[in-house]
């Protein structure tokens, strides 16, 4: 890691305020006619496009966005729009797949027979469950259900399609072309478009597996410079020869995350912010001995991430979650709190997937740690995650998004700025938090325990383990 000497004199100097927007209504004055409606972002709306709003309706253009919630809007209403809404085209789909750029996205599931104790009925709901489940974010559950799936029906190409995403944003490649080849095999004529998409994803996992594999690099790490008006990037040049608009979209990515944080913190750096994307192989080479667990980025004035072979949604969340750990160090001059650090970074990335700052499974898996004793107490992690197990260290993680998201549903975007340029002045975490929420670290770790208490209030002990009711 770089020195931080001198980082704490000039961190609010070199800071830009971004005021806080409060939310402003462009409903206006509906016109007669106009609908709209909001879906969740990353489900699938085939069926809402023909028929809840007909594509001849001559009340106005559909148009759509996608709010900070992350929620789709749909309008043929001009009043109800944002400047920023775009047409649906004649496919209906792709434009929006474009702003969601999920790899939840699927082939859609058949609607149920009508016979439920038919065991096709019963995959459908099943995957229909799953659906719902990768919509929340609740990917283990999503896949121990689309794992069942296959235990009815070994052939059915939805559950292989849907698990060969999971399979490759977990970087588990050969489970991925697993699940990809018999997804081509099982899928009809119905799925001709998505069996195309297969094979394209087969050709990019070859990509992913030569940059992750070590014996294939051949001498020094070689970096191309790209830059704008608020970043220097530098690309390893094998990832530019594998994808050749690689540069141009890592720059939108993190002109994206320059955006979402100023938006949720208030602040962004004034000097162009360094960047280093690396093939996993090549970074595990260079940065591997730096940590105790396993990680894809880290910061230490400039952002390192291993990144895929081809820019993905994947990509784009890993720099939000350390373009974030960048804004942190400018603005308190470090990075401590740790867990306040790595909090704010993972909801942010999760808040650009368009899930949930934290699941309900996630929260019943903290809940579970308070009745078993493996509560990590907040400040024992202040300093650092350094030398937990990935284990431990997925329970930090997690404590810190939990621990996070209670900070942000009770304060404001200027309240959260003030707390963080407060310790950037060498307020100590515990004044800053009282100040803003009128209690310190310990007040704090009591208030998210109890907020878990009473979110899961009953809780047995069954055969030493810990279940929920």
């Amino acid at each position: 890691m770089s020195s931080r000497k001198g980082w704490m004199s000039r961190s609010i100097e070199r800071v830009k305020r971004v005021p806080a927007r409060a939310d402003e209504s462009r409903m206006g004055t509906r016109q007669p006619g106009a609908r709209t409606c909001v879906f969740a972002s990353g489900g699938l709306i085939a069926a809402f496009l023909v028929s809840a709003i007909p594509a001849g309706d001559a009340r106005g253009e559909i148009r759509f966005w996608v709010d900070d919630a992350g929620l789709t809007h749909f309008s043929n209403d001009e009043n109800a729009m944002p400047d920023d809404a775009r047409a649906v085209d004649a496919e209906g789909l792709e434009p929006i797949r474009s702003v969601w750029d999920s790899d939840i996205t699927g082939p859609p599931i058949p609607s149920l027979a009508g016979d439920s104790s038919s065991g096709d009925d019963r995959v459908r709901r099943l995957l229909r469950g799953a659906l719902a489940d990768l919509e929340r974010g609740e990917l283990a559950r999503a896949d121990s259900t689309l794992r069942g799936v296959l235990r009815l029906d070994p052939r059915r190409p939805e559950a292989h399609w849907y698990l060969a995403s999971l399979a490759r944003g977990r970087g588990r490649f050969a489970s991925a072309e697993r699940h990809l080849r018999r997804f081509l095999e099982s899928a009809g004529p119905g799925f001709a478009a998505w069996r195309e998409k297969a094979a394209r994803r087969l050709v990019a996992l070859e990509d992913e597996r030569s940059l992750a594999d070590p014996d294939t690099l051949d001498g020094p790490l070689r970096l191309e410079l790209v830059r704008d008006d608020h970043f220097r990037v530098q690309v390893d040049r094998r990832l530019g020869e594998v994808s050749a608009d690689y540069a141009a979209r890592v720059l939108g990515f993190l002109g994206e995350a320059r955006e979402q944080v100023s938006r949720s913190i208030g602040v962004a750096p004034l000097e162009p912010l360094g960047v280093v994307l690396y093939g996993r192989a090549a970074y595990v080479r260079a940065h591997a001995h730096r940590f105790s667990f396993q990680t894809i980025g880290f910061f230490d004035g400039r952002i390192h991430v291993a990144s895929p072979a081809h820019p993905s949604e994947t990509l784009r969340g890993i720099l939000f979650h350390e373009y974030t750990h960048a804004v942190f160090r400018e603005v308190t001059g470090g990075d401590r709190p740790y867990w306040l650090n790595e909090g704010l970074a993972e909801r942010i990335e999760r808040q650009s997937r368009g899930l949930p700052a934290s699941t309900r499974t996630e929260r019943a898996a903290m809940r579970a740690r308070l009745e078993t004793g493996a509560w990590i107490p907040l400040r024992s992690i202040a300093r650092s995650f350094a030398g937990l197990s990935d284990e431990r260290a997925r329970d930090a993680y997690l404590e810190s998004v939990v621990t996070v998201g209670f900070i942000h549903s009770r304060t404001s975007v200027e309240e959260r700025r003030r707390m963080l340029e407060s310790i950037g002045r060498g307020i100590s975490i515990d004044q800053a938090l009282y100040e803003i929420l009128g209690f310190d670290t310990e007040g704090l770790d009591r208030a998210v325990q109890a907020e878990l208490r009473r979110e899961f209030p009953e809780w047995a002990e069954l055969g030493g383990g810990v279940s929920s009711p």
